[in-house]
């Protein structure tokens, strides 16, 4: 049965028109809010981590290599999802509800553990690492990872227009942690010159602190996880939201195919199509460009590679709540964008490729330019990922499971090749001010 756009957008603020149940049905507000807020807890722990990399590189023991570094452990966190395909092979979904609060509570007591202990470095092989950082990046990143396969499959009792509130929530995940470390600042770097011992002059990088630490940042961090866990447990418990669960939602093997394709093979050839733009995103979205922004950006100044970070997190609510009111199953679209995050990465990879000299380095055309590529391109990203997820959730818990599955295979692709790019062949180069 198609659905008509008119009746669609007709009853699309107010109320909802429920592909499962073939009705309309009205829209409860508590819903949209829990939802919003349970979506906020499953990826804003790794976007608080990006958006402090502007400060932790200066301290760090890698520099700028610590992105690397953290890619690789962020994507590290795909365990999670691997040792669920197991679970989920051999006991179905039937235990999602406790796995989802484990995880959940996992990730409140890592974020406040990051707080107090952050900056505890030790020696590996020899070398002195964030061993704490990147111990604690790992659990963190089980939260964020998992989620692709454990949260939004638990959405699919509800009707489907809460799935887009959920992604929503998943946008403000990286607006939060961004508004709050662009009030925090990077504090300046500049150049001084020291006399030495010997009465030889040297350049020397001073650099004054930011408004504050990273430790009072992940402490609220921390405390906006627990309204996300708090959030999950209203909508599985709360009575008032357990009678809003469709009765019968949309079975493993997607048998509703509404609004996806004529016949079943038309239907499956643009699964396929859809997954494989999924997978091409977020290799470079979750992966690749997460491990090379250091390099692109820091060539500009600290404050492009500040502004890049976090505006690029903001973009990716704004790609949300254009795409609530937009018709965002339009293939169309969906392939016009991509067009545009191509020209956007080719830009970014130049600029990382070239460090330490990127194009116009020391011109205000050149920050400019290097922000507003690094925005374009999860902007567009972010709508597109929105997108396919909204056509695969006719599919049901399975299409959505694909959807999640795909996700974790292209950004731990991305991030391995960017780790090899920078710490084994070492094609990047980065660039000391002094």
């Amino acid at each position: 049965m198609e659905v008509d756009e008119n009746t669609y957008l007709q009853h699309k603020r107010m109320k909802v028109y429920s592909l499962e149940t073939n009705s309309i049905v009205e829209r409860k507000w508590f819903l949209d809010l829990l939802t919003c807020m349970f979506g906020v807890g499953a990826w804003i722990l790794v976007n608080s981590l990006y958006t402090q990399l502007p400060l932790l590189v200066q301290t760090a023991p890698e520099g700028w290599n610590l992105p690397s570094y953290l890619s690789i452990a962020i994507q590290t966190g795909n365990v999670g999802p691997l040792v669920y395909g197991a679970w989920r092979r051999r006991y179905g979904n039937r235990y999602d509800r406790p796995l989802t609060i484990a995880v959940l509570t996992s990730g409140v007591a890592s974020v406040f553990l990051m707080a107090g202990f952050y900056d505890v470095t030790g020696s590996v092989f020899g070398q002195t690492h964030s061993v704490v950082l990147c111990a604690l990046t790992f659990t963190m990143a089980l939260v964020g990872c998992t989620s692709s396969v454990l949260f939004i499959p638990s959405l699919a009792r509800y009707p489907d227009i809460y799935l887009v509130t959920y992604m929503v929530g998943e946008g403000i995940s990286g607006f939060v942690p961004s508004a709050v470390a662009i009030v925090q600042g990077i504090g300046t770097t500049t150049c001084r010159s020291v006399v030495g011992p010997d009465g030889q002059r040297s350049e020397v990088k001073s650099t004054t602190d930011a408004l504050f630490s990273s430790g009072p940042f992940f402490v609220g961090i921390g405390s906006i996880m627990c309204a996300s866990t708090v959030s999950y447990l209203c909508l599985e418990y709360l009575p008032t939201c357990k009678r809003e669960k469709i009765r019968t939602p949309p079975d493993d093997d997607g048998h509703q195919t509404i609004g996806v394709g004529g016949t079943d093979n038309r239907s499956r050839h643009l699964n396929v199509s859809l997954l494989a733009v999924q997978g091409v995103i977020v290799f470079f979205a979750n992966g690749l460009l997460p491990s090379i922004q250091s390099f692109s950006c820091l060539p500009y100044g600290y404050m492009a590679y500040h502004f890049a970070t976090n505006l690029s997190n903001i973009a990716n609510p704004v790609a949300c709540f254009v795409a609530y009111y937009t018709n965002r199953t339009s293939k169309t679209v969906i392939y016009m964008l991509c067009s545009v995050c191509l020209v956007s990465t080719v830009y970014m990879l130049m600029t990382a490729f070239m460090s330490p000299s990127p194009p116009l380095r020391n011109s205000t055309t050149g920050i400019v330019l290097i922000v507003f590529m690094w925005v374009l391109f999860f902007g567009c990203a972010s709508y597109v990922k929105l997108s396919i997820a909204a056509i695969l959730r006719n599919k049901g818990n399975r299409g959505l499971f694909l959807y999640g599955c795909i996700t974790q295979i292209g950004s731990t692709a991305g991030a391995l090749i960017g780790f090899y790019l920078i710490n084994v062949v070492q094609l990047l180069k980065s660039y000391e001010p002094c």
